[in-house]
């Protein structure tokens, strides 16, 4: 059935009601995640129970009968979905097609589905997963569909799905997550009309052919992995064999951020924490002999590989392009990181990006009217707060105006009232604390400026206001001076309001550019507010009979904006008008 209903904006984070929505459910899902964790209410039983994939038919209820070895296998890795319709849809449909023709390579779609975490934006519940990802992916399905569903237990017309949690997914303690994906419905229904969901818990274990296992890891917010998940992620171990070769999957590229914020004793502390719960795994399997050889995340909304320098090309693979706003690749210089190390202190090197570093600084110019054209609704805050301001800080002028008397007046009125004195430093203090550095003396001397600047705004517009008043009274011979300050009033709030919305919004915009642009800060305030649509990406493997993993970064460099709806045997879904273009970001060699 055709919904227009269903073609939704990408979030806009900055309308004030957003704000205030994000921030109360972040401290409640950070409170409650840090006292009751749902994977501690119910574990996985360490009993080295994994999903089979290794055999001809995958293990379940579902299967019986004879097994015989299959020799080759295709995943499909996406995350960062569910946001606007435009690109969730995009990146759904070119998913969901039997084969994909890629620079002349046809490319079967995977036989299992990977999501690797935020499954919808802004925050989780069942409203929302049904929306924005469920009935596109649904849609997206049925655009493949030909002739009916398919034998259930062919893989090939009715893949399986897996799912991570990311920090969206636990906003609601994964209440909504849970129930989506993880009750043991395999009988019953499959999700998004194709894809079938198997996982009971918010991780999971696959064993694939030719000797290859993927894990799924929840690191759980900003923790790390819980006990009873590594317990039962060391009796999966005790299944494999020396030589297996592993691939993880974890929510947020933790080494990335790990070199981004190394300076930033707090965050490089959780970052460590997180790193080193990996590491206890890593150990885990490599005594036995497991060799881990692809890391794969989501998180950071763009596409990232760093390759291992030590000749064994182990893979650390972000890829986090599903559908949500993109994140920028020019935020960080990682060679000026590296420079200077020896060769045995640097692992990993980096690869490649996509969008290019180049193409991320052209994008961010936009940030300069990305308030007034992105998200329009942040300048309501200020349309609001300027006034205000305004009001409590303007002075009284005896004689002439002049811009000199204009100040000597704002400056007495902090004198005369403490109140406008404490209204200023709150205000210049919560911006300190919005400047994203590690460093205190540029965090101190950024948020001054910003709040400075706004301030400066503030004083303009409202004396802008005064001289306005001054002239309707001229103007209109207004008397009395209830009258008169009313026209100043009114004047005041009319030129404040509707300028602090374009000046509020533009000097947001502002700092926001030059902190990501020339200083490297800010990064996903910066980008959130352009929403950009394009430049997504998800990553399709290949285990062949070899045994050798072949890794497909696929990118679509612009998404769909029109779409027209098919009915096709019962099976309804969008065909966007303009065709879609995958294309490979790079050629990776197998990795073996």
């Amino acid at each position: 059935m055709k919904n227009n209903d269903l073609m939704t904006e990408m979030t806009d984070w900055y309308n004030p009601t957003q704000l205030i929505d994000t921030a109360k459910k972040t401290a409640i899902s950070t409170i409650i995640g840090s006292n009751a964790d749902p994977r501690l209410v119910s574990p996985a039983p360490p009993d080295g129970t994994f999903f089979d994939y290794s055999e001809e038919f995958a293990d379940g209820q579902a299967f019986k009968g004879n097994k015989t070895g299959r020799g080759e296998l295709w995943l499909d890795y996406v995350s960062d979905v569910g946001d606007g319709w435009n690109p969730t849809y995009s990146v759904a449909y070119t998913l969901a097609q039997e084969t994909l023709d890629v620079a002349g390579e046809k490319l079967p779609r995977g036989e299992v589905l990977i999501f690797g975490g935020d499954g919808v934006y802004p925050t989780a519940n069942s409203e929302q997963y049904e929306k924005k990802l469920v009935m596109p992916y649904r849609m997206a399905f049925n655009s493949s569909r030909r002739n009916g569903d398919g034998d259930m237990t062919d893989l090939k017309k009715n893949p399986h799905i897996f799912v991570l949690p990311g920090n969206h997914d636990w906003y609601d303690s994964l209440v909504a997550f849970q129930k989506l994906f993880c009750t043991n419905i395999f009988n019953d229904r499959r999700f998004a009309g194709g894809w079938q969901t198997r996982q009971e818990r918010s991780y999971f274990a696959l064993k694939l052919p030719q000797k290859w296992w993927l894990l799924g890891i929840d690191l759980q917010l900003s923790h790390n992995i819980d006990v009873p998940q590594l317990q039962y992620f060391e009796s999966i171990v005790g299944k494999m064999q020396k030589g297996d070769r592993a691939i993880l999957c974890v929510p947020e590229p933790y080494w990335v951020k790990a070199i981004k914020y190394q300076k930033h004793e707090e965050a490089f502390e959780k970052l460590k924490e997180k790193e080193e719960s990996v590491e206890k795994l890593e150990k885990i399997l490599a005594e036995k002999g497991v060799e881990t050889k692809v890391y794969i995340a989501g998180d950071l909304h763009h596409y990232r590989r760093f390759e291992s320098e030590d000749g064994r090309r182990t893979q650390k693979i972000t890829a986090g392009g599903g559908g949500a706003f993109l994140h920028p690749t020019h935020d960080f210089d990682f060679e000026k990181a590296f420079a200077g190390q020896e060769i045995g202190e640097k692992d990993f090197t980096l690869e490649k990006q996509f969008p290019e570093p180049d193409v991320s600084r052209r994008l961010d110019w936009k940030n300069l009217f990305g308030f007034i054209t992105g998200s329009p609704r942040f300048g309501i805050i200020t349309a609001i707060l300027y006034p205000l301001l305004a009001l409590l800080i303007h002075g009284e002028i005896k004689g002439e105006f002049s811009w000199r008397l204009a100040f000597k007046a704002t400056i007495n009125r902090f004198i005369g009232e403490p109140l406008a004195l404490i209204v200023v430093v709150l205000l210049i203090l919560a911006l300190i604390f919005f400047t994203d550095s590690n460093s205190k003396i540029y965090r101190r001397t950024a948020g001054a400026i910003h709040g400075l600047t706004h301030l400066a705004a503030v004083f303009v517009l409202g004396w802008l206001g005064y001289l306005l008043s001054q002239w309707i009274n001229a103007r209109y011979g207004v008397g009395g001076e209830t009258a008169r300050s009313l026209v100043w009033f009114v004047s005041v709030l009319a030129v404040c309001g509707g300028g602090g919305y374009v000046a509020g919004s533009f000097i947001m915009g502002l700092y926001l550019f030059v902190s990501l642009h020339f200083f490297g800060r800010h990064d996903n305030e910066a980008f959130s507010a352009m929403k950009i649509e394009d430049y997504k990406n998800f990553v399709r493997m290949h285990i062949d009979t070899q045994g050798d993993l072949t890794i497909y970064p696929i990118k679509i460099e612009k998404v769909a904006r029109r779409w027209d709806y098919v009915e096709n045997n019962g099976h309804g879904f969008y065909e966007p008008q303009v065709r879609l273009k995958p294309e490979f970001i790079e050629e990776i060699k197998p990795v073996s």
